[in-house]
């Protein structure tokens, strides 16, 4: 009872409440339940930016009675944590073994790919980890991706930063996303796929030099 409570509070973003349930939960939980009860409440520390124990509740879960998702948090925090090695890549993969549709773990992964230069490995694990629900921030990854973008065009690959947008860029409706998409097909003569991002670009666009511009590049396409 105090389990299913917890899972609810947590569900409502009522960490405080889901915490003291997930306490109680874990006070008399059968064995069972202990790991899932002491998750929620690593879970809520951590949404109540309790981060140094809530790495500690969760290296003790993972140590003592692992979960899936207790690994893929733990595997999560340690890459945010920069300790994106090779037990952290491990314990994502151990997750995703046991529930392949745990959101921290892909996002874990995303991370140990970065760290590596991975960077179409990276992307393909952040596009798994937000089609399971992660809140993955837009400008974040955007940031990301039009640095690596910039560095295959710097070495003469627009091929491979094209993979990238392509990859990833439909999941994002932000005018910043829809334009280097635009771009990188018509870097790479993709005419059809730039024509098309460059029109929803317009969408975004009062009339002005930018719009002029989009609208040339439209134009210049199509002759």
């Amino acid at each position: 009872m105090h389990l299913n409570a917890a899972y609810d509070f947590y569900a409502d973003g009522n960490f405080e409440a889901a915490k003291a349930a997930s306490e109680r939960a874990a006070s008399c939980a059968t064995p069972s339940d202990g790991s899932a009860a002491k998750t929620v409440y690593a879970l809520c520390l951590r949404k109540l930016e309790y981060g140094d124990e809530a790495f500690a509740a969760l290296k003790e879960i993972v140590e003592s009675d692992p979960s899936g998702e207790a690994c893929a948090e733990f595997a999560l925090m340690r890459a945010e944590r920069n300790e994106c090695d090779a037990e952290c890549r491990a314990m994502a993969m151990r997750a995703i073994d046991e529930n392949p549709d745990l959101p921290s773990a892909y996002i874990a992964l995303f991370w140990c790919d970065a760290t590596e230069g991975a960077a179409l490995s990276a992307v393909k694990n952040l596009r798994r980890g937000i089609l399971r629900g992660s809140d993955f921030p837009e400008k974040r990854a955007f940031d990301m991706i039009r640095n690596w973008c910039q560095m295959y065009c710097n070495a003469n690959d627009p091929q491979s930063a094209f993979a990238l947008i392509h990859e990833i860029g439909d999941l994002f409706t932000s005018f910043d996303f829809i334009i280097l998409h635009a771009r990188i097909a018509d870097i790479c003569e993709d005419h059809r796929t730039a024509v098309h991002y460059y029109k929803k670009a317009l969408a975004w666009l009062r009339p002005g030099q930018m719009r002029s511009e989009v609208l040339e590049e439209i134009a210049r396409i199509a002759i």
